[in-house]
Protein backbone atom coordinates (compact mmCIF):
# COMPACT_ATOMS: atom_id res chain seq x y z
CA UNK A 1 0.00 0.00 0.00
CA UNK A 2 2.60 2.30 0.68
CA UNK A 3 4.56 2.33 -2.77
CA UNK A 4 1.04 2.42 -3.88
CA UNK A 5 0.90 6.11 -2.87
CA UNK A 6 4.54 7.59 -4.63
CA UNK A 7 2.90 5.69 -8.04
CA UNK A 8 -0.41 7.51 -7.82
CA UNK A 9 1.39 10.01 -6.64
CA UNK A 10 3.37 10.14 -9.90
CA UNK A 11 0.67 9.48 -12.43
CA UNK A 12 -1.36 12.34 -11.10
CA UNK A 13 1.90 14.67 -11.34
CA UNK A 14 2.19 13.35 -14.95
CA UNK A 15 -1.51 14.01 -15.58
CA UNK A 16 -0.99 17.39 -14.72
CA UNK A 17 2.18 18.36 -16.57
CA UNK A 18 0.69 16.96 -19.75
CA UNK A 19 -2.59 19.06 -18.93
CA UNK A 20 -0.21 22.55 -19.06
CA UNK A 21 1.63 20.84 -22.00
CA UNK A 22 -1.41 20.97 -23.42
CA UNK A 23 -2.40 24.02 -22.57
CA UNK A 24 0.93 25.75 -24.02
CA UNK A 25 0.47 23.99 -26.93
CA UNK A 26 -3.41 25.68 -27.18
CA UNK A 27 -1.74 29.09 -26.36
CA UNK A 28 1.30 28.66 -29.22
CA UNK A 29 -1.44 27.40 -31.55
CA UNK A 30 -3.26 30.75 -30.81
CA UNK A 31 -0.16 32.78 -31.20
CA UNK A 32 0.28 31.30 -34.60
CA UNK A 33 -3.42 32.48 -35.50
CA UNK A 34 -2.00 36.33 -34.19
CA UNK A 35 0.72 36.37 -36.04
CA UNK A 36 -0.91 35.33 -39.64
CA UNK A 37 -3.55 38.42 -39.16
CA UNK A 38 -0.93 41.10 -39.87
CA UNK A 39 0.00 39.43 -42.69
CA UNK A 40 -3.78 39.07 -44.58
CA UNK A 41 -4.17 42.73 -43.04
CA UNK A 42 -0.81 43.90 -45.25
CA UNK A 43 -2.40 41.96 -48.92
CA UNK A 44 -4.93 43.93 -47.99
CA UNK A 45 -3.24 47.49 -47.89
CA UNK A 46 -1.18 46.67 -50.51
CA UNK A 47 -3.60 45.96 -53.29
CA UNK A 48 -5.08 48.94 -51.78
CA UNK A 49 -2.13 51.07 -52.54
CA UNK A 50 -2.17 54.32 -54.96
CA UNK A 51 -0.22 53.32 -58.49
CA UNK A 52 3.09 55.45 -58.94
CA UNK A 53 2.40 58.65 -61.17
CA UNK A 54 4.02 57.68 -64.40
CA UNK A 55 6.35 60.23 -65.86
CA UNK A 56 4.46 60.80 -68.98
CA UNK A 57 1.85 61.81 -67.01
CA UNK A 58 3.55 64.52 -64.55
CA UNK A 59 4.66 65.80 -67.62
CA UNK A 60 1.63 66.23 -69.15
CA UNK A 61 0.83 68.33 -66.37
CA UNK A 62 3.58 70.19 -66.07
CA UNK A 63 3.27 71.51 -69.65
CA UNK A 64 -0.40 71.96 -69.29
CA UNK A 65 -0.09 74.24 -66.02
CA UNK A 66 2.52 76.26 -67.73
CA UNK A 67 0.10 76.88 -70.98
CA UNK A 68 -3.08 77.28 -69.33
CA UNK A 69 -1.23 79.99 -66.75
CA UNK A 70 1.67 81.22 -68.84
CA UNK A 71 -0.17 84.78 -68.65
CA UNK A 72 0.50 85.00 -64.88
CA UNK A 73 3.29 83.13 -64.74
CA UNK A 74 4.69 85.95 -67.35
CA UNK A 75 3.79 88.57 -65.36
CA UNK A 76 5.21 86.62 -61.84
CA UNK A 77 2.22 86.35 -59.93
CA UNK A 78 2.50 82.91 -59.29
CA UNK A 79 4.72 82.32 -55.69
CA UNK A 80 6.78 78.96 -56.39
CA UNK A 81 4.78 77.44 -53.13
CA UNK A 82 1.64 77.75 -55.73
CA UNK A 83 3.58 75.66 -58.33
CA UNK A 84 3.38 72.74 -56.59
CA UNK A 85 0.78 70.22 -57.51
CA UNK A 86 -1.00 66.52 -56.28
CA UNK A 87 -2.17 64.24 -59.04
CA UNK A 88 -4.56 61.58 -58.83
CA UNK A 89 -5.80 59.32 -61.59
CA UNK A 90 -8.96 57.11 -61.65
CA UNK A 91 -10.91 55.83 -64.55
CA UNK A 92 -14.14 57.83 -64.01
CA UNK A 93 -16.07 56.72 -67.49
CA UNK A 94 -16.94 54.13 -69.43
CA UNK A 95 -13.71 55.06 -71.47
CA UNK A 96 -10.60 52.63 -70.87
CA UNK A 97 -8.07 55.20 -69.75
CA UNK A 98 -7.96 57.09 -66.27
CA UNK A 99 -8.76 60.66 -65.66
CA UNK A 100 -6.39 62.54 -63.91
CA UNK A 101 -7.01 64.71 -60.89
CA UNK A 102 -4.64 67.82 -60.54
CA UNK A 103 -4.78 69.51 -56.89
CA UNK A 104 -3.37 73.11 -56.68
CA UNK A 105 -1.94 74.45 -53.77
CA UNK A 106 -0.24 77.82 -52.42
CA UNK A 107 -2.08 81.29 -52.11
CA UNK A 108 -2.39 81.64 -55.89
CA UNK A 109 -4.64 78.31 -55.77
CA UNK A 110 -6.18 78.17 -52.39
CA UNK A 111 -8.19 80.63 -49.84
CA UNK A 112 -10.36 80.24 -46.88
CA UNK A 113 -12.75 78.18 -49.35
CA UNK A 114 -10.14 75.71 -50.26
CA UNK A 115 -8.20 75.39 -53.59
CA UNK A 116 -8.58 75.19 -57.50
CA UNK A 117 -8.79 71.19 -58.57
CA UNK A 118 -8.40 70.43 -62.53
CA UNK A 119 -9.86 66.99 -63.67
CA UNK A 120 -8.03 66.48 -67.03
CA UNK A 121 -8.66 63.67 -70.09
CA UNK A 122 -6.06 61.34 -70.57
CA UNK A 123 -4.32 63.47 -73.20
CA UNK A 124 -4.44 66.50 -70.48
CA UNK A 125 -7.47 68.31 -71.99
CA UNK A 126 -9.16 70.34 -69.23
CA UNK A 127 -12.83 68.52 -68.22
CA UNK A 128 -13.61 70.53 -65.54
CA UNK A 129 -12.11 73.46 -63.33
CA UNK A 130 -13.35 73.17 -59.80
CA UNK A 131 -12.81 75.62 -57.43
CA UNK A 132 -13.08 76.24 -53.56
CA UNK A 133 -12.48 72.39 -53.00
CA UNK A 134 -10.77 70.64 -49.76
CA UNK A 135 -9.17 67.52 -50.18
CA UNK A 136 -9.61 64.86 -50.27
CA UNK A 137 -12.22 64.41 -52.48
CA UNK A 138 -14.38 61.17 -53.14
CA UNK A 139 -15.47 59.32 -56.24
CA UNK A 140 -18.99 57.81 -55.50
CA UNK A 141 -19.56 54.25 -56.89
CA UNK A 142 -22.90 56.17 -58.26
CA UNK A 143 -23.29 57.94 -61.44
CA UNK A 144 -24.92 60.23 -64.00
CA UNK A 145 -24.90 60.63 -67.60
CA UNK A 146 -22.21 57.17 -67.56
CA UNK A 147 -19.41 59.03 -65.58
CA UNK A 148 -19.08 58.63 -61.69
CA UNK A 149 -20.76 61.58 -59.53
CA UNK A 150 -18.44 63.13 -57.48
CA UNK A 151 -18.05 64.14 -53.89
CA UNK A 152 -16.64 67.28 -53.11
CA UNK A 153 -15.80 69.35 -49.69
CA UNK A 154 -16.72 73.04 -49.64
CA UNK A 155 -17.91 75.16 -47.36
CA UNK A 156 -17.56 72.90 -44.37
CA UNK A 157 -20.11 70.62 -46.30
CA UNK A 158 -19.91 67.55 -48.85
CA UNK A 159 -21.45 68.27 -52.16
CA UNK A 160 -22.78 65.96 -54.90
CA UNK A 161 -21.11 66.59 -58.47
CA UNK A 162 -22.92 65.06 -61.27
CA UNK A 163 -21.75 64.76 -65.09
CA UNK A 164 -24.05 66.86 -67.49
CA UNK A 165 -22.75 65.53 -70.70
CA UNK A 166 -19.97 67.64 -71.18
CA UNK A 167 -18.53 68.39 -67.99
CA UNK A 168 -18.96 68.79 -63.77
CA UNK A 169 -20.20 72.09 -61.93
CA UNK A 170 -17.42 73.96 -61.36
CA UNK A 171 -18.20 75.22 -58.22
CA UNK A 172 -19.18 73.14 -55.84
CA UNK A 173 -20.41 75.12 -52.65
CA UNK A 174 -23.60 75.85 -54.53
CA UNK A 175 -24.44 72.31 -55.50
CA UNK A 176 -26.36 70.01 -53.23
CA UNK A 177 -25.41 68.83 -50.14
CA UNK A 178 -24.60 65.40 -49.41
CA UNK A 179 -24.62 62.85 -46.61
CA UNK A 180 -22.53 60.09 -46.84
CA UNK A 181 -23.61 56.97 -45.30
CA UNK A 182 -21.56 53.66 -44.10
CA UNK A 183 -22.84 51.58 -47.13
CA UNK A 184 -21.24 53.17 -49.46
CA UNK A 185 -17.11 52.96 -50.34
CA UNK A 186 -16.18 55.79 -52.19
CA UNK A 187 -12.44 56.08 -53.87
CA UNK A 188 -10.58 58.53 -52.08
CA UNK A 189 -8.10 60.68 -53.70
CA UNK A 190 -5.92 64.09 -53.43
CA UNK A 191 -5.24 63.55 -49.59
CA UNK A 192 -3.34 65.58 -48.32
CA UNK A 193 -0.46 63.17 -47.45
CA UNK A 194 -0.06 62.31 -51.14
CA UNK A 195 2.95 63.59 -53.27
CA UNK A 196 3.13 67.30 -54.02
CA UNK A 197 5.50 67.85 -57.75
CA UNK A 198 6.63 71.35 -58.86
CA UNK A 199 5.98 73.00 -62.26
Amino acid sequence: MKTLFPIIGMLISLLFFSCNSSENQAKSSDTLVIVHKPEELRKDSVSNQKEMVSENTLNLIKIGLGEMFKDDLSKNLIDEQSRKFKVFEHNINEEPKKEIFVGLTGSYFCGSGGCTVLLLHPDGELITKFTVTEYPLLIAETYTKGWNDLILHSQGKDHLMKFNGKTYPSNPSIQPDYTLVSSQNPVMGLESSDQSYSW
